[in-house]
């Protein structure tokens, strides 16, 4: 595979990660409203952890330092774009910090603290499925612009992730919303996932 291969298939790997965790979160919640679930609030912290600590700290500030900068450089005509999702990773990451402050207004047994909760979180989803689109279409986009050497350097800087939920090293903190990740999968999705963490 190429640099940009490489690189184009880890940063859409990882919208697809945020995407499951995203998924996961929403139906989650929606059981509980629907009262057909009780709520998890271990598994629900969980998945707003992994949101901040991986795709707000890690993949986030990689795509603005490696991938805009790198098309910045190459072409003027894509900055309407990167300015917009810019804006939006700064306001995903303060999107975030309210999604934990309404989890502990629920938590603490707020009369309108799973209402709240929800909403934040529908929201959130919606938002970051049209983000994580837009991306996807800029990746295609801005394959006649960047260099052979531009692709060597995102796609090292991205290969050097280690998702804490998908990757190579899970992190034991992550072991329960993997489980339930998986367990909401298609069976013939499930199954391949569930093999290969068997033989790690």
């Amino acid at each position: 595979m190429s640099a940009k291969d490489v690189a184009v298939a880890t940063i859409k790997q990882e919208h697809h990660a945020l995407g499951m965790v995203v998924d996961m979160l929403q139906r989650l919640v929606g059981d509980i409203t629907e009262r057909r679930a009780q709520p998890d609030f271990a598994l629900l912290a969980a998945a707003l952890y992994y949101i901040d600590d991986f795709t707000e700290r890690c993949h986030h500030p990689k795509e603005d330092e490696y991938l805009f900068k790198a098309l910045r450089r190459r072409t003027a005509q894509l900055n309407a774009v990167l300015d917009e999702l810019q804006a939006e990773h700064i306001s995903g990451a303060q999107t975030i910090g309210y999604l934990q402050r309404a989890l502990v207004h629920y938590q603490g047994g707020a009369p309108d603290g799973l209402k709240r909760f929800k909403a934040a979180v529908d929201a959130y989803a919606v938002v970051q499925r049209d983000h994580m689109r837009k991306e996807d279409g800029l990746l295609a986009q801005m394959q006649e612009y960047l260099t052979e050497e531009d692709w060597r350097e995102i796609a090292a800087a991205f290969d050097a992730n280690d998702d804490p939920l998908f990757g190579d090293n899970r992190r034991e903190e992550f072991g329960k919303l993997y489980l339930r990740i998986v367990n909401l999968l298609p069976r013939k999705m499930r199954m391949p996932m569930q093999r290969s963490r068997r033989e790690q």
